[in-house]
C-alpha cells in the first residue's frame, strides 16, 4: 500500500526524513534516519539543531539553554533532557544557541543576545513547512539565562524591539516554561546586576510586564529551587505575583531542597529526587493543543 503523509504541503526533505522510518512488511528491519537537523544557521553567527516528531505537522517547542548569558549550551545535559521529554511526547524541538558575553561582564552582548532569539524565532516560524511541525501555537523553553531571554521576548514583544530599533517580526508563543529565571535586575544582588541602570531596567521581564497595555502574555509554568543562591526564589515570588495581580496564567513549581541549575529530572546534594517531566509535557499538550 502506498504510504501517504499525515499532513500535506511539506517539502520533499521532510518526506524522504519520514518515509526512512518506515517499517517495510516481510524485511524484519526498520531503515531510520536520525531526527535531528544539526547546526542549522539561523542568522550570520549562530546555529540552532532541529529535532522532529515522528508526526508530521506537530507543535513546536523552542529551547534556550542557560549558562549567567556567558556560558551554557544548546546540547547540555539540561536541554539534552528537555528535548528527549519533548520528543518522545510527540513535540518538535529546537535547541537554539544565542551570543554569549565574555566572563568579565555578562551583560556585553545585550541585546544582541535577545535579538538572536528573535532571529532564531523568525527562521524557525519561516522554515515550518519545509520541516512539517506546526508553528501556530509554539511554546518556549528556558533555563536561566534563557528563561530569561524567552520572557524578555514574550513580555517586551512589539515595544522592547522598538525601542532598540530593531527590525524582526514579533510572534506569539503560546505557552512558558521557565526554570529558575532571572526576572528583575534592579533587585537581583549586586554581582549578578550590571552597573549601568538602564541595562538592568531594560533586561528585566519585569520593565516589560509592567508596562504591558497590548494582549495577556501566555501562560506559564515556572519552576523555581527554593534553596537557589544564585537566582534567589524572591525573583521567582515577583514574577508569580505581578502574573497574578494582572490576571495572567501562572502556574508555579517549588522544588524543595534544589539550588540552582537542576534539570527536570534530578537528584540534589542530599539524595533527593525530582522528576518534572510529566509536568512540563502535560502543560504544553494543554496550551499547544492543534485542533
Amino acid at each position: 500500500m502506498m504510504w501517504q503523509p499525515a499532513c500535506e504541503g511539506f517539502s520533499n526533505k521532510r518526506r524522504k526524513l519520514l518515509q526512512s522510518r518506515l517499517v517495510f512488511a516481510g524485511t524484519g528491519s526498520e531503515h531510520q534516519m536520525p531526527t535531528q537537523i544539526a547546526n542549522l544557521v539561523y542568522n550570520d553567527t549562530q546555529r540552532l539543531d532541529l529535532h522532529l516528531a515522528d508526526e508530521p505537522g506537530r507543535p513546536l517547542v523552542i529551547c534556550l539553554h542557560g549558562g549567567g548569558f556567558i556560558g551554557g549550551d544548546r546540547n547540555d545535559e539540561r536541554c539534552r533532557q528537555a528535548v528527549r521529554l519533548l520528543t518522545e511526547a510527540g513535540f518538535s524541538c529546537a535547541s537554539v544557541s544565542y551570543s554569549l558575553a565574555p566572563e568579565s561582564n555578562r551583560f556585553a552582548m545585550w541585546p544582541r543576545n535577545l535579538f538572536d532569539v528573535a532571529d532564531a524565532t523568525s527562521f524557525l516560524h519561516n522554515h515550518a513547512a519545509e520541516y512539517a511541525y506546526n508553528c501556530s501555537r509554539f511554546g518556549m523553553l528556558g533555563f536561566s539565562a534563557g528563561c530569561c531571554l524567552a520572557n524578555l521576548y514574550i513580555q517586551g514583544g512589539t515595544a522592547l524591539f522598538r525601542h532598540f530599533g530593531y527590525a524582526t517580526p514579533v510572534l506569539h508563543p503560546a505557552a512558558l516554561v521557565g526554570f529558575y529565571g532571572p526576572y528583575d535586575f534592579p533587585s537581583r544582588q549586586p554581582e549578578r546586576r550590571s552597573d549601568d541602570a538602564l541595562v538592568n531596567l531594560y533586561h528585566s521581564p519585569s520593565y516589560w510586564l509592567r508596562k504591558c497595555d497590548g494582549p495577556a502574555p501566555p501562560p506559564v509554568l515556572h519552576i523555581q529551587g527554593d534553596q537557589d543562591t544564585i537566582v534567589y526564589p524572591d525573583q521567582h515570588q515577583a514574577f508569580k505575583a505581578d502574573c497574578e495581580q494582572r490576571g495572567y496564567r501562572f502556574k508555579a513549581i517549588i522544588a524543595k531542597g534544589f539550588g540552582h541549575s537542576f534539570a527536570p529530572a534530578a537528584t540534589n546534594a542530599a539524595g533527593a529526587s525530582i522528576n518534572l517531566r510529566r509536568d512540563i509535557t502535560e502543560f504544553f499538550e494543554r496550551h499547544l493543543a492543534v485542533a
